[in-house]
């Protein structure tokens, strides 16, 4: 027999056995994210440029004007980095009640808490970032009241929006005051 028809045998031969390891490979599972440890982290994913921090102040604005009652007079509004965190006192003069709206955007989904303080009371409140609609908060006029949100961490990719407004007293739903609580 040539040497070439025993060549071509050999080399089926040595195609099918690589083709039969690879098709039997053990899989692996994908690892638990609960079970790595935290100094291999990878670093947390961050806006990739102008655009996505555009995008993300074009998706907050509109979560605010989704919850911005039609009778609402805006007074104040503001935009704060997330590594920075918010720490703003506000005032509440005249006689008609106030709300305080709160949107947040981040690359990836974060749980935020606001606290707001008034006097002696203070409440603490979740604040979901990606939101269609962004957190509204009713308070009476009066005393100025003050809305802090820590930082996570300083190099987090993030932002905060907030809108502080008048609105009719009929436009005010559920509680009258959200830091000192309904019952007040």
């Amino acid at each position: 027999m040539p040497a070439r028809h025993t060549l071509a045998p050999a080399l089926l031969l040595s195609l099918a056995a690589l083709l039969s390891a690879a098709c039997t490979e053990e899989r692996q599972e994908p690892e638990d994210p609960g079970n790595r440890d935290s100094r291999s982290a990878s670093p947390a994913p961050t806006w990739d440029g102008k655009e996505d921090q555009e995008e993300a102040m074009e998706r907050a604005t509109r979560a605010l004007n989704a919850v911005e009652a039609g009778s609402a007079s805006r007074e104040d509004s503001g935009t704060a980095a997330l590594g920075e965190g918010l720490d703003r006192t506000f005032t509440t003069p005249g006689a008609r009640p106030y709300t305080f709206g709160v949107a947040c955007q981040t690359p990836t989904p974060r749980t935020l808490t606001l606290t707001l303080v008034r006097g002696e009371a203070e409440s603490e409140w979740e604040v979901e970032c990606g939101g269609r609609e962004a957190e509204q908060f009713h308070l009476p006029a009066g005393g100025p009241f003050t809305a802090r949100i820590a930082p996570p961490t300083r190099d987090v990719d993030g932002l905060v929006l907030w809108r502080l407004g008048t609105v009719a007293a009929e436009d005010v739903q559920d509680c009258e005051d959200d830091i000192a609580g309904c019952g007040s």
